[in-house]
């Protein structure tokens, strides 16, 4: 018998049915979603792992000229602390996934986007000497609704 591996968007009941019908054993290797991406083999023969992801979130930690991503949604930013490289230009992309209107403000680095409208972004070129930064929406009454952030500078 030789060995079947298949992968497809199918339910977990017609996955199982399909395996039972091949004769093969099914190894589940990841979940997307409602979709279930799936290996058989035939049993016996090790199926193997996906690769490691090679890079990190940029909106978590990016790297020197990388960029990082700030969402706005209503009353909040996301993430709420980012951190970016001193003396380097990070393009920093915000997006209001609200449906308020937001903006994303820096005072000390006088670094401000346009009044976003829900769906809209806008970006701004960060560079800053290390140190802790305040980001807020300066849309009246968010920023004491508790719509602020933290951008930490290494």
């Amino acid at each position: 018998m030789t060995n079947e591996v298949f992968s497809a968007k199918i339910s977990r009941r017609g996955f199982l049915n399909k395996a039972a019908v091949t004769g093969a054993a099914a190894v589940a290797v990841g979940v997307v979603g409602s979709q279930l991406v799936s290996a058989a083999q035939e049993t016996g023969t090790p199926v193997a792992s996906p690769a490691a992801s090679p890079a990190a979130s940029p909106a978590a930690s990016p790297a020197a000229g990388a960029t990082a991503e700030v969402s706005a949604v209503d009353i909040a930013f996301e993430p709420k602390e980012f951190t970016i490289p001193a003396n380097t230009d990070v393009v920093v992309t915000v997006t209001n996934n609200g449906v308020l209107q937001h903006d994303f403000v820096i005072d000390e680095l006088k670094v401000e986007t346009k009044l976003l409208n829900g769906g809209e972004s806008d970006t701004v070129t960060i560079n800053a000497a290390a140190g802790t930064y305040e980001y807020y929406c300066s849309v009246p009454g968010h920023k004491e609704a508790g719509m602020v952030g933290t951008l930490t500078v290494e």
